[in-house]
């Protein structure tokens, strides 16, 4: 089978996922309580959840707010969030013009998604602050949280300005110019932020997107596979390997890579539907009977596809409709099996940002498929009706 390049008009058929950036997603509290940190706190209701044995400190206290602010910090550090919001709101009740206060607990606020509840603090520590690039940064991740992406930008903008250090602000920002498609300014950024955190999994996932995106499948690949060491979300990953994979014509290293994103009935999807774009009808047909065999019952997308593969392989063969005169055939594109709240993987562009992960180690490689080992009727281009 000989392999063809790729059409790039990016990502059509497979879409290539980004990663969030650990710390930007919603968190629950520790324990029980639907109310928010901040309602919580002014009902006067327990926030000690994760920090059983600390006595709460008085509110008639004596100490300053520096002092509250010095003791949230150190509360901070322990990760007892909960505990480090009270300080940083008794704080910012005694000296609200206290920019490092308003900051601390807006980027609390924000790193356990309550966005917003976060936008007064953070806004004001930008004015009482303006020269302070977490704040700046911070207020990128509140912007990029709510789906302002151009306000984000110029944010990070700012925060890379003032700290060109800051590894958040710049992974969030090639996030952004990934999803605009501006995949050699991501990759740029990309690159600065994995100085300050080469084992970010998340990281190293979106650096492989953009070079994806830029052609450099190779490169992707590499990428891809130090994510998964790194500890990024295997399906994901694993999905957009297979992608580069396919575009390398390296196709039994593809379909072990959708294998280990969603199952062996999305790999034959997957792989078919590449396989049909590429004009490699035969095997595309393969796969695509092949995915309805391994999970008829669900796989109704790889029945849409393969009934869509034979109508392209019979136009190609002048006995459908006239190639010159049929309309192009949308793909109903790939998936995988679900995998759990966050749904099934490689379905649409995600915007996202990347993070720290802890590493994992690589599994070993699965036996590789024997892709062209396809039925001697298919490999004739015998074309049969029905599922």
């Amino acid at each position: 089978m000989t392999a063809r390049t790729a059409t790039r008009p990016a990502l059509a058929l497979l879409a290539l996922c980004a990663l969030l950036l650990a710390g930007c997603g919603a968190q629950q509290p520790t324990r029980g309580s639907n109310l928010s940190l901040m309602e919580r706190y002014h009902s006067n209701k327990d926030l000690l959840h994760d920090g059983e044995g600390v006595q709460p400190t008085p509110q008639g206290d004596a100490m300053n707010a520096q002092e509250h602010l010095q003791r949230g910090l150190n509360f901070l550090a322990q990760n007892r969030q909960e505990l480090a919001f009270e300080q940083f709101s008794r704080a910012c009740q005694l000296d609200p013009k206290l920019a490092e206060a308003r900051y601390q607990r807006g980027a609390l606020l924000v790193a356990r998604g309550v966005t917003a509840e976060a936008r007064p603090d953070i806004d004001a520590a930008l004015s009482l602050a303006p020269d302070n690039a977490r704040a700046w940064e911070t207020a990128g991740m509140l912007s990029f949280a709510e789906g302002n992406l151009t306000e984000a930008g110029s944010r990070f903008e700012r925060a890379l300005a003032l700290d060109p250090r800051l590894a958040g602000a710049a992974s969030h920002l090639g996030a952004i110019h990934n999803y605009q498609g501006q995949p050699d300014k991501a990759l740029a950024l990309f690159v600065r932020a994995l100085e300050q955190m080469p084992r970010s999994g998340e990281l190293h996932n979106n650096a492989g997107i953009a070079q994806a995106m830029l052609g450099s499948d190779a490169a992707a690949v590499d990428h891809f596979r130090a994510a998964i060491t790194y500890g990024a979300p295997g399906n994901r990953v694993w999905n957009n390997m297979g992608l580069s994979l396919c575009r390398l014509g390296r196709y039994d290293e593809a379909f072990e890579a959708f294998r280990n994103a969603g199952g062996e009935a999305a790999a034959h999807n997957n792989l078919g539907v590449y396989l049909s774009q590429q004009g490699e009808h035969a095997l595309a047909l393969y796969h695509l009977q092949r995915a309805l065999e391994v999970e008829p019952r669900y796989y109704a997308r790889a029945a849409e596809n393969l009934k869509r593969a034979r109508l392209a392989a019979r136009i190609a063969q002048g006995q459908g409709p006239a190639s010159s005169t049929a309309a192009p055939l949308p793909m109903a594109g790939p998936d995988t099996v679900p995998t759990g709240p966050s749904g099934a993987m490689g379905i649409g562009p995600v915007p996202g940002a990347p993070g720290v992960a802890t590493p994992v180690t690589l599994p070993p490689s699965a036996t590789p498929l024997k892709a062209r080992a396809t039925p001697a009727a298919v490999r004739e281009g015998e074309l049969r009706d029905g599922n």
